[in-house]
């Protein structure tokens, strides 16, 4: 927590692990008994919301209801965990390029995996005349550019409340897959 609101705030380079430190009231030591560099800690901080938002598409998939209805609950979810987590996904977003190679390539990874489960349940709907789409696959990274852009426009206390932009992420994303 600490880590990605110093990270938020200062940026990756200009932050330090003294300054961590500090922040939490403890040793650079201790610190190292966590993580072994400030790459780790890092990559956890941009791991946590592709993760947390995994776990929330997750759930949603286990509800019963029609693919419109879980597709609905997958990006209410995953928009509510970058609205939580908005530190996080901006520090991944304009850090990646201080991830180590093999940090960049599993987050990576896990997008795709969140692009591919909305891509699925996109499919279902389109078999299920749910949806109008061509093609389920580019609608799930359209899907997952919305949800990923909430913390370019939305401000906490700010004139939309979360779940307005909640609201709106989700509108949106079934505008794009022609939800009837």
């Amino acid at each position: 927590e600490e880590g990605s609101r110093l990270f938020f705030a200062r940026g990756y380079e200009a932050s330090t692990l003294d300054m961590l430190a500090e922040k939490l009231h403890v040793t650079k030591p201790f610190l190292y008994s966590y993580f072994r560099n400030k790459g780790e800690i890092l990559s956890a901080i941009c791991e946590t919301g592709i993760r947390e938002s995994l776990q929330a598409i997750e759930q949603a998939k286990s509800q019963a209801g029609t693919p419109r209805d879980q597709l609905a609950m997958m990006v209410a979810g995953s928009a509510r965990v970058v609205i939580e987590r908005q530190a996080y996904v901006v520090v991944y977003q304009r850090e990646i390029k201080n991830l180590a190679r093999e940090d960049a390539s599993r987050i990576l990874n896990l997008r795709r995996d969140f692009d591919h489960i909305i891509a699925e349940e996109v499919e279902a709907g389109v078999r299920e005349r749910q949806f109008k789409v061509d093609d389920p696959g580019l609608a799930a990274v359209w899907i997952g550019g919305l949800i990923s852009w909430i913390p370019n426009w939305y401000v906490p206390g700010g004139s939309r409340s979360a779940d307005e932009v909640v609201e709106h992420i989700v509108d949106a994303s079934m505008r794009l897959v022609g939800a009837k």
